[in-house]
């Protein structure tokens, strides 16, 4: 998760144009991917970035340092998400729409791990939202247990207990998928 100096935010308070842009050069990025993996939608994401950053900068002085800037702003937009999904019924899109390069060079080993990354993004998606927001923040977003307890408004204990509940789960259904690619017949099978 990314730091925020204290003289950033102060430059905040005070209306700095500079400040404004390092804390969206370095808050943009992780708030519309948060945003993105909890209401599944990239437009609904882009329009809550908007709204979590409106709502930081008009409650700028509402910050009292007791958490780390960031956290405070992911606690906005978590709860621009819950407002907004109490709104409206949300669409499924894929959770992660970015591309990713794999390391191997081999076409059919490339295949699999591309499989198996949809796979996860699946499983992921279909989470319950409460674990899907805690694994969110915790395993993507790089929070601690602490900080995901601040920006959910929940106890460190309850944090735990979905990210143990979220692991179950997604081992569960990931062997299902396996249990199932075993059980194709011979002829839709990958060759290997």
């Amino acid at each position: 998760m990314p730091e925020i100096a204290r003289s950033v935010v102060d430059g905040l308070r005070r209306g700095e144009e500079g400040a404004y842009l390092t804390v969206v050069e370095q808050l943009l990025g992780p708030v519309y991917r948060f945003l993105l993996r909890l209401c599944r939608d990239g437009g609904a994401a882009e329009d809550l970035t908007q709204e979590t950053f409106l709502a930081a900068w008009q409650g700028i002085g509402s910050f009292r340092g007791r958490s780390k800037f960031a956290t405070w702003v992911f606690g906005i937009a978590y709860r621009q998400y819950l407002r907004h999904r109490n709104r409206r019924e949300v669409e499924t899109v894929p959770l992660d729409t970015g591309r990713h390069e794999a390391a191997a060079a081999d076409p059919a080993v490339m295949l699999i791990e591309a499989a198996d990354r949809q796979r996860l993004r699946q499983a992921i998606s279909n989470l319950p939202g409460q674990y899907r927001e805690t694994l969110c923040l915790v395993h993507l977003e790089g929070f601690s247990y602490r900080e995901a307890a601040e920006v959910l408004g929940i106890p460190i204990g309850t944090v735990k207990s979905r990210m143990n509940t979220a692991f179950a789960l997604l081992r569960e259904r990931l062997e299902e998928c396996e249990v199932d690619g075993d059980e194709l017949p011979a002829t839709e099978r990958v060759p290997e």
